[in-house]
């Protein structure tokens, strides 16, 4: 089984009309009927704003969205599983990966990923797939912590953000000695079955 994720650094339907990456992203199956994408707001606390933009950005297809209250349902795996594509936002990545193993909704996510599911996800839905991150904290502060470990290394997304740069710089090359990903708001990257395939500019 095949299996894909597509990191967003920045950009996407949230900001943009009609973005360039989330048609790049729905390529990607290659399917002729419309395709199954549920939005994760998890990162945002599920703001019914951003979920609001996801609808009208996929209405041509079939769009849904989890919220917190959903991971615990009994049939959560069947549902994901069912899906063509995962969507996962913008937004606090600690909390978001926080409440994720606390509902256990990390190893449905996990199992879907091996079941051929598409991953995809922009900023803290970027960086959420990597063995380790090192974002900002509720405190605005910059720490480490573990990611899901689908993929090798540590992404940092919004790279041209001088004190993102500047942070991330410093922890990389003064703690860390895994592969890094540093992203601008206009790139991302496209991983097959662990192994990147390409580097998309927007």
């Amino acid at each position: 089984m095949k299996r894909t994720i597509l990191a967003i650094s920045g950009g996407g339907f949230s900001e943009e009309k009609r973005a360039f990456i989330d048609d790049y992203l729905l390529k990607i199956p290659r399917k002729k009927e419309s395709l199954k994408i549920a939005f994760i707001g998890t990162a945002s606390d599920d703001a019914q704003g951003y979920i609001d933009k996801f609808y009208k950005a996929f209405k041509a297809e079939r769009p849904t969205h989890l919220s917190i209250k959903d991971f615990t349902s009994p049939n959560i795996q069947d549902i994901v599983n069912a899906l063509d594509i995962v969507y996962v936002g913008g937004g606090n990545t600690q909390y978001m990966l926080h409440t994720w193993r606390q509902t256990e909704f990390d190893t449905v996510l996990k199992k879907a990923y091996q079941a051929g599911v598409i991953l995809a996800g922009i900023s803290a839905g970027a960086m959420c797939w990597f063995e380790t991150c090192y974002s900002d904290n509720d405190q605005g502060k910059y720490e480490v912590f573990k990611g899901l470990g689908l993929l090798q290394g540590s992404l940092c997304p919004h790279y041209n953000h001088e004190e993102c740069r500047a942070a991330f710089d410093h922890w990389a090359s003064a703690q860390y000695n895994g592969i890094v990903y540093t992203l601008a708001d206009n790139e991302n990257v496209h991983f097959i079955n662990e192994k990147l395939v390409a580097k998309i500019s927007t």
